[in-house]
């Protein structure tokens, strides 16, 4: 069982963000009194800054707070806090203040001469943002768990989520697993005028519909100075710990930090690593290597200690009483044992290589592109890449890239296309015959939710129509976009949010900085490749740097298999000490008989599921028992 003292390290409890809840009212005649924060004993106020007309409240870390120091200020006086600071720039830009402000954060800034109140966060969502209405008040918080506990605030499930959550369509990115609450998605902004509520895109990769504009060789030579920013923005936070393990990603994060670290007079960051068992998955050359050429101290913990008796699945499962959603990583409980030993070695924050898959990788869509280009070498060239990056079987590749990701996706857009236009009722038919074909046979037995998620099926095939009808600036691109409007990006940053709470340590990811992410953006893919291999932007780096430990041939590993294996071995159990689905059952998810017989088959061997989806009930079902 994972140790208690995960829920708050008495070093390192001044760096975890604190919970507020903030009330909302649009019929106050009372100036900046119409927006207040709520008492209670375990909450945090924000900071505060107000002048006659306006009120602002700011929690997080401003990057850029000494260019915004320097605008003109109304009096001698005033304070040069964040809120502060936050507030002048409202003063000089208005509402564009927002797109000026750069940092991790939640703000809101209410304006009494417009009757408006704005309600953002930094581009990524770091820092979440939530709402919910009661007793003619909007509550706002960066914690659903605080918002649940207010007077007015229903604290029932939403059970349309979950049953599209278990199904794999998640959901719209401004609802959560809370019917009561909603979310301020990343890149948004929430803007309430007279008790008129308007959810707003406020960040963005580019202006909708435009071309992109790739950048030339000269501009990516920027990567390493915007990489070392992003860095050197989380050593803000104070002393630093690396999630080290052996791939390119976080050996990149602990090469710029300690650099950073070394300029700020900081002690060297720890190097804090898991053991995985079996040699397909066992960094640990790796990872010991580079620590002691970078001269780090080091934390190696074996994977069944940092996961306890429970073991992975279990303890991962455990996890949920303490997340206001369905847990996401299913690493998260060992990840959090490092945290919180870092966090007693007086670690303030601990970085992470999360964003290097998404941001330094080419997905392979890439490869309908360069067909329809009919561009034969470069298409060559992306499957040798793929061959010299991935632990894959060649014949696996091929399919993967030139069927899945090639010809398949090429092919069925202009179809799809085609058939809109001259039958929208029958791809309209079509489209809802591919669902119910996915959907098994022991989902959604309630009658009422079963017509409700009809109807959102109905919905998404709107979307998707609309989608097929609208113009495309090429698949790969069209992928980059869409993955930031996903919900399952908020819910990831959401629980990392949350295990800061866990820890006692800030968890941050330098590749997922939002100047870093704009020129990532725009670089060509073969750039992306440079060398041949994946991840070429670092990987010559890291060659040169680390010449004995072979980054510039290192293939990356996958742990999907250990992942379905630790499924498979521990799921049986996992589900007897669930008691099956009770309350999947109850909420009529899920037909709970039909679901036993299924998984009895799947844990015997006997009929092929994925462990994705096997993983999906236990979590979902652990949660919902957590919350009765």
């Amino acid at each position: 069982m994972l140790s208690e003292d995960l829920t708050a390290p008495a070093a390192a409890t001044a760096v975890a963000p604190g919970i507020w809840v903030a009330a909302f009212s649009a019929q106050s005649s009372c100036g900046v009194s119409a927006l207040r924060i709520l008492d209670g004993q375990a909450y945090r106020a924000p900071a505060s800054a107000a002048n006659d007309t306006c009120r602002v409240l700011f929690d997080g870390i401003l990057y850029n707070r000494a260019d915004l120091r320097n605008l003109p200020i109304e009096s001698p006086n005033t304070p040069a806090d964040d809120a502060n600071v936050i507030l002048r720039a409202y003063v000089r830009w208005g509402e564009d203040a927002l797109a000026q402000i750069k940092g991790i954060f939640s703000c809101l800034i209410w304006d009494s001469r417009r009757n408006m109140l704005l309600c953002a966060h930094d581009p990524l969502g770091t820092y979440p943002l939530f709402y919910a209405d009661a007793a003619g008040e909007v509550l706002l918080s960066t914690s659903i768990e605080a918002l649940v506990r207010q007077p007015g605030v229903a604290p029932q499930v939403n059970r349309e989520v979950i049953a599209d959550y278990l199904r794999g369509r998640y959901p719209n990115p401004q609802e959560t697993f809370f019917g009561a609450i909603s979310r301020v998605p990343p890149g948004h902004a929430l803007r309430i005028i007279g008790g008129h509520k308007q959810i707003y895109r406020s960040w963005g990769l580019d202006e909708p519909g435009t071309e992109v504009q790739l950048v030339g060789e000269d501009e990516i030579e920027q990567f390493d100075g915007l990489l070392e920013q992003a860095t050197n923005r989380c050593l803000e936070s104070g002393p630093a710990g690396i999630f080290l393990s052996g791939g390119l990603d976080s050996v990149s994060i602990a090469a710029f930090a300690v650099d950073g670290s070394r300029r700020r007079g900081l002690p060297a960051p720890w190097a804090l690593s898991l053991a995985f068992p079996g040699p397909d998955v066992n960094e640990e050359i790796v990872q010991n290597g580079v620590a002691q050429a970078l001269g780090l101290p080091q934390l190696m913990v074996p994977l069944d200690q940092a996961t306890g008796p429970l073991g992975l699945v279990g303890a991962a499962l455990q996890m949920n009483r303490r997340l206001s959603a369905p847990i996401q990583h299913f690493w998260l409980p060992a990840y959090c044992y490092l945290g919180a030993e870092a966090s007693r070695r007086g670690c303030r924050v601990i970085m992470t290589g999360g964003g290097g898959d998404e941001w330094l990788t080419v997905d392979p869509i890439y490869a309908a592109d360069l067909i329809a280009e009919r561009n034969v070498r470069k298409l060559y060239q992306l499957l040798v890449n793929f061959q010299r990056s991935y632990k894959l079987p060649l014949l696996s590749m091929l399919r993967s890239v030139l069927w899945n990701n090639g010809l398949r996706p090429l092919l069925l857009a202009p179809a799809r296309r085609g058939l809109h236009r001259v039958a929208p009722g029958v791809m309209r038919a079509y489209r809802r015959r591919r669902i119910v074909e996915a959907t098994p046979g022991w989902y959604a037995p309630d009658a009422g939710l079963r017509r409700a998620m009809d109807l959102r099926t109905e919905q998404s095939i709107d979307r998707d129509l609309d989608a097929i009808g609208s113009e495309r600036i090429g698949f790969y691109w069209d992928r980059a976009r869409s993955g930031m409007d996903r919900s399952m990006l908020a819910m990831e940053n959401e629980e990392c949010f949350e295990s800061w709470r866990m820890m006692g340590v800030r968890e941050l990811l330098p590749f997922w900085d939002p100047d870093l992410i704009k020129l990532l953006y725009r670089i060509p893919p073969e750039f992306l490749n440079r060398g041949g291999r994946s991840k070429g932007l670092v990987r010559d780096m890291l060659a040169r740097r680390f010449p004995q430990l072979g980054f510039e041939r290192q293939k990356k590993v996958v742990a999907i298999d250990f992942f379905r294996s630790a499924i498979m071995q521990q799921g049986p159990g996992a589900w007897r000490a669930l008691d099956g689905a009770p309350a999947l059952s109850d909420l009529g998810i899920v037909d709970g008989r039909k679901l036993s017989l299924a998984l009895e088959q799947i844990f015997s061997g006997n009929q092929m599921l994925s462990a994705g989806r096997v993983w999906d009930v236990l979590n979902l079902e652990a949660w919902l028992q957590s919350r009765s």
